[in-house]
């Protein structure tokens, strides 16, 4: 009997020494592992937002013309983004909000665009628009707010050869051409606010037709009036001459009243190489 008492004794302790093993009892060795950390979930970046300042009429029709002065162009130097063609697919010519143009190119694989910042200077009136690209980014890097990448999208004309004769017996009449919008000139290096332009006029023969003189006045910095005359280009592209690299298009819809889109990156005296684009009305 007493055999019998002893191993149910001994079964009982057993039995508790497996219990507490199970429950992890019995000193440090039977302790449980401490959860692991949560890993924190990442914030998404802000997405970069862009601000128009101005309206205009985007521009109808296909294909289109552009001009695109980008911020790294100097009045000596063009870049793989300075763009004048008459010929660009609408599609691709970009204006969600309020007329200002945040993409623009001739194909999928050479688009720029406007990453985040402001559409400033938007002006335009259906045949033409206008806008500056300033103070965040683009395809082809930073802009800072005294910085602008200057562009101008239109209904492309051709004009038509005119060989009548003058009243001053002059071959072909000619066209004066007047500013009705411009961007605010900026400084390619960025060192001075957005400046003013004074006043633009060009002078376009008919007989060739070719843009016989373009005149700007502009201020910015401590250059009150710095001025470039360029003369004897044609209408369609972008070219080197008088010291002022330019970019030309035609617009409109009329022989006789259109309009002569110029960009321009030219020197001044003391701020440097400044650029814009000015739409002229020419009669």
């Amino acid at each position: 009997m007493q055999n019998t008492n002893n191993k149910l004794i001994l079964g009982a302790i057993a039995a508790a020494v497996l219990s507490l093993s199970a429950c992890g009892g019995g000193g440090d060795g039977g302790s449980s592992s401490p959860a692991a950390a949560a890993t924190p979930t990442p914030t998404p970046a802000p997405t970069p937002t862009i601000t128009v300042s101005g309206s205009a009429t985007p521009v109808s029709g296909d294909p289109l013309a552009v001009i695109f002065v980008p911020q790294d162009e100097t009045s000596t130097k063009s870049t793989g983004h300075s763009i004048a063609s008459n010929a660009f697919p609408a599609a691709l010519q970009l204006a969600p909000s309020n007329g200002g143009y945040t993409q623009l190119g001739v194909d999928a694989n050479s688009l720029v665009k406007l990453n985040g910042g402001t559409v400033a200077d938007v002006a335009g009136n259906g045949s033409f628009a206008i806008g500056r690209w300033t103070n965040g980014s683009d395809s082809i890097g930073n802009v800072s707010a005294n910085q602008g990448a200057h562009y101008a999208v239109g209904k492309p004309l051709t004009l038509i050869q005119d060989l009548t004769l003058q009243p001053d017996l002059t071959l072909g009449p000619k066209r004066t051409c007047t500013a009705v919008a411009n961007t605010l000139p900026t400084a390619v290096s960025g060192n001075y606010a957005p400046g003013r332009l004074n006043s633009a006029t060009a002078t376009i023969a008919m007989s060739g037709p070719t843009l016989q003189t373009v005149s700007l006045d502009i201020s910015i910095g401590s250059d009150a009036h710095a001025t470039a005359t360029i003369s004897g280009t044609i209408l369609n592209g972008v070219f080197s001459s008088n010291g002022v690299l330019h970019h030309v298009e035609v617009l409109g819809t009329s022989q006789t009243n259109f309009y002569l889109a110029f960009g321009y990156a030219m020197p001044t005296p003391s701020s440097g190489d400044v650029t814009g684009v000015v739409v002229m009305q020419c009669q």
